[in-house]
């Protein structure tokens, strides 16, 4: 309860830190974005160097299983904005909320966190309020944060690196904190459907990034990609860069070593899934704004 009552009395403080971001994003949008795409740019160049590879020497196979995933992980998206409209009550379809999924996935290309902005705004569209709202999407992420520790403090362990310990205990600690807080306010039932969804996600982070190594010509265990997802995953939360844009990718060529990969495919590894998923999202919201129109573009996320 102490947690919860911390919590909710800060909402109010995040909403006008949020809104000092918006602010600051506006002044210094166009110089993140270069900063953040020249670091991208640059460190892609640099990897394809070091690999003795061209873009022209992508396994196509391997680069056709990722483009087909790429429908599954927006279903994924949506069926977890499905589940956070039943946490506060409400009903969303399955094919609005993977809609509303690709707009909060575009929406991470602002240097703010734009998906959970996009997550809260549905939920609130949908009945419930601010704080409960910004407190299902708080706690959500920090789950997502804290399985993805666990896994890559798994993958580490098999490795014998000596953070492992560090992150399977902070991640322990999340999950345990998460899920209590979850199991009191929306029932064991969402809980679990909740902490199975997440875990999900990382399954198929993992195996996304497994096949965008093959398209390096590296065979990589799925479960070695896992610090790598939670590269992906702290990159993106940080808001420093669009989408976590370059943050990621060097994030996973820092901790590539640990698990016997070559930085330079980790991150373009990371940089290749982030592309597919950005250009999946661009065609499902163009084909929403073709059936719908913009006037009734839906306002949300799920990612």
């Amino acid at each position: 309860m102490k947690l919860t009552s911390t919590l909710t009395g800060r909402i109010d403080g995040l909403t006008d830190l949020r809104a000092r971001l918006q602010i600051l994003s506006a002044r210094h949008r166009a110089s993140l974005l270069i900063a953040a795409t020249a670091l991208f740019a640059c460190g892609s160049w640099y990897a394809f160097r070091s690999l003795g590879l061209s873009p022209l020497d992508l396994d196509l196979r391997a680069l056709l299983a990722t483009v087909l995933l790429m429908p599954l992980s927006l279903l994924y998206s949506g069926l977890g904005l499905v589940l956070l409209s039943r946490c506060v009550g409400a009903k969303t379809s399955l094919q609005q909320a993977t809609t509303i999924a690709s707009y909060g996935t575009l929406a991470e290309a602002l240097p703010v966190p734009g998906g959970a902005m996009v997550r809260v705004g549905a939920l609130m569209a949908a009945g419930a309020s601010a704080t409960r709202s910004s407190l299902l999407v708080l706690m959500t992420a920090v789950l997502w944060i804290a399985l993805a520790s666990l896994g890559c403090g798994f993958a580490l362990w098999l490795h014998q690196a000596p953070a492992s310990w560090l992150l399977a205990s902070v991640g322990l600690v999340g999950v345990i904190m998460t899920v209590s807080w979850l199991a009191r306010h929306v029932g064991a039932k969402l809980t679990l459907l909740t902490v199975g969804h997440r875990f999900s996600g990382l399954v198929l982070i993992a195996v996304r990034l497994h096949f965008a190594l093959l398209c390096l010509g590296l065979l990589v265990p799925p479960i070695n990609t896992l610090p790598f997802a939670l590269a992906n995953i702290a990159g993106s939360a940080a808001s420093i860069a669009p989408a976590g844009l370059g943050i990621s990718e060097s994030l996973a060529a820092l901790v590539a070593g640990s698990v016997k990969v070559a930085p330079a495919a980790a991150f373009l590894a990371v940089g290749l899934d982030r592309l597919a998923c950005l250009a999946a999202s661009a065609l499902a919201v163009l084909a929403s704004l073709l059936t719908r129109g913009p006037s009734q573009a839906p306002q949300g996320d799920g990612r």
